[in-house]
């Protein structure tokens, strides 16, 4: 995410009189949304954007707040809460990272996603049969309307659409122009059909992590809450605002979800407390429960804070600092 980590590449230069620099190679470049924990492991890369739901294997325990995506609206304490379980209360979430010869240095926050059509579809009876791209628990959700979930990157979704493949996906508004789905997606029902969280916006390959001086450390970790800030707050809060008009002048269609969609979430709210559990166990992670009453009890924390930041990015930064990284020293991470 450009708005997150390019300022921070910046200051980092700047303040270790150029004995850290950072270039950033987007798009996939050099290692893809699948690859991209194996390739830090490697060090094909020093660092990178991990999508833990791509890594499950890898990354069991981490995937148990990543399926949280039922619960919570609001990108802002949603971060912010699945930030602080991960790298305050989740143990095991880090050893996983560290037996990836990776260190977390940062959670990302999205927004909501939304059903993005080629067709105009707008209630839940219009979706049985679609076939919709979702991973995680977005494709329990993808059932629920009794449509056909189909996992793949954001990277392969606009040609999957172009060939028919899939129908619809679970997205932000963002990625209409972030990935090129302006082009193929003609609708959109905007309804929070849930978001994922917990992605590690910049995790470091270790031995990467550990050549750097203490000094070099304390001046990364200090620009990190300002890297997750960013990232959520201009690059998806704000940009799903600015896409939105680009998709209105485009003659994309933004649909307001009807009282079926309120039903469908409920219940499934509520079945996702039982499938969640249950599909982590079968995954090998023991107790998952006890993280997720982790997140549900911070969340609302997060949610008193999320008010007083008033999705201020400054006040988002010293948020984080104050609540999770000053907690956290970070020449023994």
């Amino acid at each position: 995410n450009k708005a997150g980590l390019v300022p921070m590449f910046k200051a980092v230069a700047k303040e270790t009189n150029g004995t850290v620099k950072w270039k950033l190679l987007a798009g996939g470049q050099v290692v893809s949304a699948r690859s991209t924990l194996a390739g830090i492991r490697d060090r094909i890369v020093d660092a990178g954007l991990v999508i833990q739901v791509f890594t499950r294997k890898d990354l069991k325990i981490n995937n148990v707040i990543f399926d949280l995506q039922a619960f919570g609206d609001d990108p802002v304490a949603v971060a912010g809460a699945a930030t602080e379980a991960t790298m305050l209360n989740c143990p095991g979430c880090m050893k996983e990272y560290k037996k990836s010869n990776t260190v977390f240095l940062g959670g990302l926050g999205i927004t909501p996603f939304y059903l993005a059509c080629k067709e105009k579809l707008i209630k839940v009876s219009d979706f049985k049969g679609k076939k919709i791209r979702a991973v995680g628990a977005g494709k329990r959700w993808v059932k629920g309307l009794g449509a056909v979930p189909v996992a793949m990157p954001p990277t392969e979704g606009v040609t999957a659409m172009q060939r028919g493949a899939i129908d619809c996906l679970l997205a932000p508004i963002a990625w209409l122009r972030s990935f090129g789905f302006i082009d193929v997606v003609k609708h959109f029902v905007e309804f929070n059909t849930g978001f994922p969280r917990s992605m590690c916006i910049f995790c470091m390959n270790r031995s990467s992590w550990d050549s750097l001086t203490d000094s070099e450390k304390r001046v990364m970790w200090k620009h990190m809450p300002g890297v997750s800030a960013r990232a959520t707050v201009i690059g998806y809060m704000e940009e799903d605002q600015k896409v939105k008009k680009l998709g209105l002048a485009r003659g994309i269609q933004f649909h307001k979800a009807g009282n079926d969609f309120k039903i469908r979430k409920a219940a499934h709210m509520k079945s996702e407390l039982k499938a969640i559990p249950k599909s982590m166990k079968k995954l090998g992670v023991r107790n998952p429960e006890a993280l997720i009453n982790i997140f549900l009890e911070i969340y609302p924390k997060w949610q008193k804070l999320s008010a007083e930041i008033n999705n201020d990015v400054h006040k988002y930064e010293a948020a984080l600092q104050s609540q999770i990284y000053a907690k956290i020293d970070p020449t023994k991470w």
